[in-house]
C-alpha cells in the first residue's frame, strides 16, 4: 500500500473521487464499479461445501477410532479460524469487490476495504500455519514407526517451526507497523507512520512459503517410494499425497501477483487476486489434511444401521423388479452368483481391527438376507412350475 500512499500524499484530497488518479484511456466508474464477483463468489461458496466435506470426513473418522493426536488438536484450532475467515471472504465481495481496480473506488471507502483485508491477512496466517503443521504432524505418525526419529522426522518439525516462526513474525509485523494501529488500514488518519511496506513484505512472505510447501512434497515422496508397497499400490498412495501440489500451484501464483502488487498502486485489484489464491492455497492444504481419512469414514458409513437399512430396502425393491420382468426361474448359476458374499474391502493403513471385524460381520448379514431371498424365489418357481 506504500504505492498508494505516496499517490494521496502528492494529490488534493476528494472523499468522493477516485482513490488514485484514473490512467490514460480508462474511465472511473464509482457508482456501480465493474468487479470480479462472479469469479470470486463462485468459488468461495465451492471452497465452503468442499471443505466442510472434508472436515467431516476427518473428524468422523477420528470418532470412529477415539484416538487423537497432535494434528487433531492442530486441525481443531483450525477449523474455527477457517469460518472466520470465509466470512471475510465473502465480506471482501460486498465492501468494493474482487478485481475492483483502485481507480474506481472512492477514497472514503478505501478504509472499508483494506480494514478487510487486514483482518483477513491475520487469519489466514494462522490458519495455514495451523493447517500446514497439522498435515506435517500427521505424515509422521503415517510414515515414521512410533518412538522412532529419522530425518522425515526431523525435517517435519523443522518445517512445522519454520511455519509457526514466520506466522508469528508476519503478525507481529502487522500490528505494530503502523501508528496510530487504525493507520494499518486507514490510509488517511492524521499522523499516520508506518515502518515497512506491505508489497515487498508480501513478496517475501508469497516465496518463502513456497519452498516451505515443496520441501516436506519432496521428502514424503521419498518416503512413500521407499515402502514395501508394489508399484502400483506406491502410486497410488503417491498421487494422494501430491494433492499438496495444489497448494504449492497456490502459492506460485501469488509469487508471480505479488510481483506485480509491488510495482502497482492498483491496490484494490491486485490484492483481491491475492485472496483468491490464498483461499485456493487453504482449500488445498483442507484437501491434503483430510482426505486420507476418506476410506476409514466411508467404511464407517458403511457399517452404520441406516446404511444397512437402506441397502437392503435398496436390494429388495431391485429383486422385486427383476422377479416382476422374468419368468420366475432361476438358474442353478444364478442361485450361487446370488450367494457370494460381498467383497471385503481393500485393505488401507487408515482401517483399525475393529473396523475390519465390523465389515466381516456385516458381510455375514448380507450373505444370509441374499441366501434367504435366493431360497424364497426357489420355492416360488417351483410352484409355478407345478401349476
Amino acid at each position: 500500500m506504500s504505492a498508494l500512499s505516496s499517490v494521496l500524499s502528492r494529490q488534493a484530497l476528494d472523499l468522493n473521487g477516485p482513490s488514485i488518479p484514473v490512467p490514460d484511456g480508462q474511465i472511473s466508474q464509482l457508482d456501480n464499479p465493474p468487479n470480479g464477483n462472479y469469479i470470486a463468489v463462485p468459488f468461495i461458496h465451492v471452497s465452503v461445501v468442499v471443505s466442510a466435506i472434508l472436515f467431516f470426513t476427518r473428524f468422523y473418522a477420528k470418532y470412529l477410532t477415539r484416538k487423537l493426536n497432535i494434528s487433531d488438536y492442530l486441525t481443531f484450532c483450525a477449523f474455527p479460524i477457517f469460518w472466520v475467515y470465509i466470512y471475510y471472504s465473502y465480506s471482501l465481495s460486498w465492501s468494493g469487490g474482487y478485481l475492483v481496480h483502485q481507480w474506481d473506488l472512492r477514497l472514503k471507502d478505501t478504509a472499508a476495504f483494506n480494514l478487510i483485508t487486514f483482518v483477513a491477512t491475520l487469519l489466514y496466517v494462522w490458519n495455514i500455519a495451523f493447517i500446514k503443521c497439522a498435515i506435517l504432524l500427521e505424515w509422521v505418525e503415517i510414515f515414521v514407526p512410533q518412538g522412532e526419529r529419522n530425518s522425515f522426522t526431523w525435517a517435519a518439525w523443522a518445517s512445522c517451526f519454520s511455519f509457526v516462526a514466520l506466522s508469528l513474525i508476519i503478525f507481529i509485523l502487522d500490528l505494530a507497523n503502523c501508528t496510530p494501529f487504525e493507520g494499518n488500514w486507514n490510509l488517511l488518519v492524521p499522523g499516520r507512520y508506518c515502518r515497512f511496506q506491505v508489497p515487498q513484505f508480501v513478496l517475501a512472505i508469497s516465496v518463502t512459503n513456497f519452498v516451505l510447501d515443496l520441501v516436506p512434497l519432496a521428502l514424503v515422496q521419498r518416503v512413500i517410494w521407499n515402502l514395501h508397497l508394489t508399484w502400483h499400490k506406491k502410486l497410488g498412495v503417491s498421487f494422494m499425497f501430491l494433492t499438496g501440489l495444489a497448494a504449492a500451484a497456490a502459492n506460485g501464483v501469488r509469487i508471480y501477483y505479488a510481483s506485480r502488487f509491488y510495482v502497482s498502486n492498483d491496490v484494490s485489484y491486485y490484492f483481491s487476486i491475492l485472496a483468491i489464491s490464498s483461499l485456493a492455497e487453504t482449500l488445498a492444504a483442507n484437501l491434503v489434511l483430510c482426505i486420507p481419512f476418506a476410506p476409514r469414514a466411508l467404511l464407517g458409513l458403511k457399517q452404520t444401521k441406516s446404511y444397512t437399512v437402506l441397502k437392503g430396502y435398496v436390494t429388495v425393491k431391485s429383486d422385486a423388479t427383476t422377479t416382476n420382468q422374468s419368468e420366475g426361474y432361476y438358474s442353478s448359476s444364478e442361485l450361487q452368483h446370488m450367494r457370494k458374499p460381498m467383497r471385503k474391502p481393500r485393505e488401507h493403513w487408515f482401517m483399525s481391527s475393529k473396523l475390519d471385524t465390523n465389515e466381516t460381520a456385516l458381510s455375514t448379514i448380507h450373505d444370509k438376507m441374499h441366501d434367504s431371498e435366493s431360497q424364497r424365489r426357489l420355492r416360488l418357481s417351483s410352484t409355478q412350475v407345478q401349476e
